[in-house]
């Protein structure tokens, strides 16, 4: 699996060909009661960056998505 640097301290790994499968965790938050969400993003990679959302940052990831993109056709 070739790899490429895209400046320190970020990598940027080409994935296999595998299909990408989308995975959303709902954690508990260190800091208090509250939720949080662990965005996962499964495509052929072993090493991947976990990133983790508040309720409020996963609608706004949602609404950027939508927004960005067009309706499927049938």
């Amino acid at each position: 699996m070739a790899i490429v640097q895209h400046g320190p301290p970020e990598w940027v790994w080409e994935r296999t060909p595998d299909p990408l499968r989308w995975e959303v965790k709902e954690l508990a938050a260190p800091d208090g009661p509250h939720p949080v969400y662990e965005l996962r993003l499964l495509c052929g990679l072993r090493i991947l960056r976990v990133h983790v959302f508040n309720s409020q940052e996963m609608w706004s990831l949602v609404d950027v998505l939508t927004a960005a993109l067009p309706k499927p056709t049938a």
